[in-house]
């Protein structure tokens, strides 16, 4: 009776996941695995070409990039039960098209008593399921949300399109970003480097 619906089940969750995810499969014994694991989470839908054009210049200007919408208020839902050693496995976008599964915990960076006082500022550090070398940091703030990615050496940057906008994200290779793009750090009392 089971593995009758094991067909019919693929089918709907695949209709769930990117194109560019991998496919659902219909087999028992993957399908009996899936439900050993923790569940992997994604919030994020690529935005078609056309659709990105009109949203205007992004905010970044890297010489390729994705655009992707987020669902933040259900991402921040879930990361709200992570702790410091356990959270949610979410899916996050690659500009190549990849959509790597990340364990996440809570990243305390701030004093208890800062956090304390800004709640909506979180912070997080995860790993690649399937690739424990890479690794993400992860922030939320009322201005969204940005993310590091380093995957295979490569670090890749989640960004907001533009300023006040918490639904569409740019996905880049940060070696793509034009030379001067940076914004300089500042120290108080040195110089701009």
């Amino acid at each position: 009776m089971v593995s009758s619906l094991l067909p019919a089940l693929a089918a709907l969750l695949s209709g769930f996941l990117p194109a560019s995810a991998p496919a659902v499969s219909a087999s028992v014994p993957a399908f009996a695995t899936a439900l050993s694991q923790p569940a992997t989470l994604n919030f994020w839908r690529e935005v078609p070409a056309a659709e990105a054009r009109r949203l205007g210049k992004p905010r970044l200007a890297p010489t390729r990039y994705r655009v992707f919408r987020l669902d933040l208020a259900g991402l921040q839902k879930e990361l709200a039960r992570a702790d410091a050693s356990s959270g949610p496995t979410v899916l996050l976008p690659l500009p190549n098209g990849t959509w790597p599964a990340f364990q996440l915990c809570l990243s305390g960076v701030m004093a208890p008593a800062l956090a304390a006082k800004y709640p909506e500022l979180r912070t997080y550090a995860g790993h690649a399921v399937a690739a424990p070398a890479d690794y993400v940091r992860l922030e939320t703030t009322p201005a969204g949300l940005r993310a590091m990615l380093v995957c295979a050496g490569r670090t890749y940057l989640l960004e907001p399109y533009r300023a006040g906008d918490t639904r569409h994200y740019i996905c880049f290779d940060k070696a793509l970003l034009p030379a001067g793009s940076k914004q300089p750090f500042e120290v108080p009392g040195r110089p701009v480097r």
